[in-house]
């Protein structure tokens, strides 16, 4: 019995040891499956929002000099309407379109511009749900539904109006200087993009302004005439005219003895060689013809003295334009002759 009681312990242990075996055998088998799973499953897909970020908004605009318009709208503060400013190259010269083609100086302005527009990238996707953009101020400036986070709506065309570049800017990023809200009028997705431009709608930025271009030491004689215009009965009140003259840094008064006081010239000098230039308005079609007594001059319209008696200006029964407060004359030594016409004050 003692021989069998020892016997019977084998079977157990030999079982014990193959039940450990196969164990060691599954456990094995599953880590083998579980590497051969990871290397053989599919890398995580990429998220939609993110298979863009830090690509060009317009891979194919990359030279800033084949820009040949640049259209920027707004909201105006004081309407609450959209508001347009465009300048372009046109007939082989800069204008500014939005401002009766007004001669522009904006080559160099506008490469620069589109220069600084193509670097602008998809930094950080923001947003794709359209309720957003009122928050982030990219509501397209030309949708008339959303009156409020409207954005400032930037297109850069090429020659023959090929577009180039079409983005609207939101709010500046808090707390990320140099960051604006970004996206394209046409897309949903919202990005944060560094900007590194100030693109300026005003006027006076997109031309020279200084209106007469001289110095004071260029005047040479300013001629003073005083009258002004009584509206109702279209007659003029002539007040007085003087002649101001420079002779070797001296100015007299029509070239006599009589010396001008220094103060009121100098005065008088500084504000004609300060004069900028800060909005135009559009003259009726052929006045200068008709002034200069041209011959195919287009005759005036009854419409087109209305336009200029709105702004204080009128023609005389000689055909002569006057202004209802006077005028000033200014002759430089180069020969140039200035006629300034002062009418009504620009509202």
């Amino acid at each position: 019995p003692g021989n069998r009681g020892r016997g019977c312990g084998a079977p157990d242990e030999e079982l014990a040891m193959t039940e450990n075996r196969r164990t060691l055998i599954y456990a094995g088998v599953a880590v083998v499956l579980a590497l051969l799973a990871i290397l053989t499953a599919p890398s995580a897909p990429t998220p939609d929002e993110l298979a863009d970020q830090g690509a060009a908004f317009f891979p194919d605009f990359t030279d800033p000099n084949v820009a040949t318009s640049l259209e920027v709208m707004e909201i105006d503060e004081a309407t609450g309407a959209p508001s347009v400013f465009k300048v372009a190259f046109e007939n082989g010269r800069w204008v500014i379109p939005s401002h009766h083609n007004y001669p522009a100086d904006a080559q160099m302005q506008l490469a620069q511009t589109a220069a600084g527009v193509i670097e602008i990238k998809r930094d950080d996707f923001r947003s794709d749900n359209v309720a957003d953009y009122a928050a982030l101020g990219v509501v397209d400036p030309a949708n008339g539904t959303l009156t409020t986070g409207r954005g400032k709506r930037v297109t850069i065309r090429g020659e023959g109006g090929a577009m180039l570049a079409d983005l609207v800017f939101g709010k500046e990023i808090e707390g990320r200087p140099g960051f604006r809200y970004v996206r394209q009028p046409d897309e949903k997705r919202v990005y944060a993009c560094r900007v590194k431009i100030n693109i300026s709608t005003r006027f006076q930025d997109w031309i020279d302004p200084d209106l007469l271009q001289l110095t004071k030491t260029d005047v040479a004689q300013i001629d003073i005439n005083d009258y002004s215009i009584n509206e109702r009965t279209r007659s003029v009140d002539r007040r007085g005219q003087i002649v101001l003259k420079n002779t070797a840094g001296a100015w007299t008064i029509g070239g006599g003895l009589t010396r001008v006081d220094s103060t009121t010239i100098e005065n008088m000098l500084a504000t004609l060689d300060s004069l900028r230039i800060v909005g135009v308005r559009p003259k009726p079609q052929g006045i200068s013809a008709t002034l200069k007594q041209e011959s195919g001059g287009v005759p005036l319209t009854n419409a087109d003295l209305l336009s200029l008696q709105s702004k204080g200006f009128y023609l005389s029964r000689e055909g002569q334009l006057m202004s209802n407060e006077g005028e000033l004359i200014v002759r430089t030594h180069g020969g140039v002759i200035y006629t300034l016409r002062f009418g009504e004050v620009v509202v």
